[in-house]
């Protein structure tokens, strides 16, 4: 999100906060996921790995971006009945064209596709969404959508009090039985394939989780929030889906010659996956998501907090430790109150985010910075990523001279139990956006996302934010103490000031 857009939205939440357009009830049929059999690969593979079907979910993660986009890639060719993949941000770039032209040849043998974007976040031409929904076995619905499709700007300003509602969920889910979730949308930089490298963590899910997880795809697809394209776009044909299909493939030619499909194809997780050599973590998980209804302008259910109620619950049972990884940090009041109360009762609290020099929205920056000091001296922990981590070891295969930038949103429980999903420690996943994500309870999966989370505040990765004697901030690193935000020049840290000073906490 860029400073521009986020000066616009707190200027226009204040002169039409109180404009929320209708749109139109589609009255369709509802759908829902397809039940899949044993002529499912995948269901077959489920069975033979999972410890207790009715009651225990298997899991991985996907650390690696090959890995994540292996996997995706990997699950939808093995689909043979449905495929529903919901996602905030639809990249039209090599990402996005490699997963529509994977998903369009699942539809070729007969898979159901449903593909639910959120508009404000979908870069795909309103030609190439209808090409797509044109195909007989594909279904696209836009959620919350622009009316004016060619006056998108007009359309932000005077429908303001309805978009500022956003689906944030990232949900991949196959013939069923098989899901990833995460921090992961459908574009290069989440893959390492952009000169902004997003560091995340996705997590692959077996048996009764993907249940859960396509009951909530089905309430958000049959919300009318969610508008089919067939009923908003012009209407489609033939030719225009055989001109997306070459364009489509022609893309698919050009990433098998290059190192990006060279990786893909030789990720070790979908060779041990293949293979059966894959350790996966069998325990009870439960999907914790906020309903589409949150994100009705009109419902009075609208910025209700649902999910982050359900994980305050969790906090609350803390008794020793509470690791967050958060790539936009802004706890507001409330938040604040949280942290300390658990500080004070002596649970040891460490935070990883974003510094000033990594993250891609200066004003989430200006409004997390006033809680450093308040938090540090009640006790908290804190990194800030570094743009360099560990540039060496991990980031960027595929582009030279790459920025990293923290995108996973996970939070460890006293190493017993962990929430990996969608959802950010800010007021606008709190209040504005719907999230989802799954809650583990596996001591083993809970000690590896805190190995990961020790590997990324050491000093290769991360600046550990102190207070010096004086009370003033201080950064740490390679035995180098900084006292102003490293890595970062005098306009980016005054322009970052000028913003703390405008009333948008609530639309960060």
């Amino acid at each position: 999100m860029s400073i521009t857009r986020v000066l616009c939205l707190a200027l226009l939440s204040s002169l039409f906060a109180g404009c929320a357009t209708h749109l139109p009830q589609h009255e369709l049929p509802s759908s829902h996921v397809l039940p899949a059999d044993e002529s499912s690969p995948l269901v077959r593979y489920v069975n033979d790995r999972l410890v207790d079907p009715n009651d225990w979910s298997a899991f991985n993660p996907l650390y690696e971006g090959n890995d994540a986009l292996a996997a995706r890639l990997y699950l939808i060719d093995q689909a043979r009945y449905g495929i529903d993949l919901q996602t905030y941000i639809y990249a039209d770039d090599t990402t996005g064209k490699l997963v529509a032209a994977h998903l369009l040849q699942a539809a070729d043998r007969g898979v159901r596709v449903r593909l639910l974007i959120d508009d404000i976040g979908n870069s795909l031409s309103d030609t190439d969404l209808g090409s797509l929904d044109w195909h007989p076995n594909i279904d696209v619905r836009l959620f919350n959508p622009l009316q004016l499709r060619h006056l998108r700007m007009l359309s932000k300003v005077f429908e303001f009090g309805r978009i500022n509602y956003r689906m944030h969920n990232k949900l991949l889910l196959v013939d069923g039985v098989a899901m990833i979730t995460g921090g992961r949308n459908v574009g290069d930089e989440y893959y390492a394939l952009s000169p902004m490298d997003f560091q995340d963590i996705d997590i692959i899910g077996l048996g009764p989780i993907a249940q859960e997880a396509g009951a909530s795809f089905d309430l958000f697809w049959n919300h009318d929030l969610a508008q089919p394209v067939s009923k908003i776009l012009p209407r489609s044909n033939d030719q225009a889906l055989a001109a997306l299909r070459e364009q489509l493939l022609a893309a698919r030619r050009e990433a098998a010659q290059g190192t990006l499909m060279e990786a893909v194809a030789g990720s070790s997780f979908i060779q041990a996956f293949q293979d059966g050599r894959l350790a996966w973590y069998n325990g009870p998980a439960t999907w914790l998501y906020d309903p589409p209804a949150k994100a009705d302008a009109h419902s009075d259910l609208a910025g209700e907090p649902f999910l982050s109620r359900s994980l305050a619950r969790h906090t609350g049972e803390i008794e020793h430790e509470l690791l967050i990884m958060s790539a936009y940090l802004v706890p507001g009041e409330r938040g604040q109150v949280a942290l300390t109360h658990l500080l004070d009762r002596g649970v040891r609290v460490a935070v990883l985010t974003n510094s000033l020099a990594s993250t891609d929205v200066l004003a989430v920056h200006s409004g997390y910075a006033p809680y450093r000091k308040p938090l540090l001296a009640a006790g908290m922990e804190l990194w800030e990523l570094r743009p360099l981590a560990a540039q060496n070891e991990r980031v960027n295969a595929f582009v030279s001279d790459s920025l990293a930038s923290l995108h996973a949103k996970k939070f460890i429980f006293d190493r017993h139990t962990v929430f990996i999903g969608s959802l950010n420690l800010d007021p606008r996943s709190v209040s504005l956006n719907t999230e989802a994500g799954v809650l583990i309870e596996h001591p083993g999966m809970a000690e590896y996302m805190g190995s990961l989370f020790e590997r990324w505040t050491d000093n290769d990765y991360a600046w550990q934010v102190v207070l010096d004697e004086q009370g003033d901030l201080q950064w740490l690193a390679d035995d180098v103490a900084w006292q102003r935000e490293p890595g970062t020049g005098v306009a980016r840290r005054l322009i970052t000031w000028m913003i703390g000073w405008l009333p948008i906490e609530s639309q960060l």
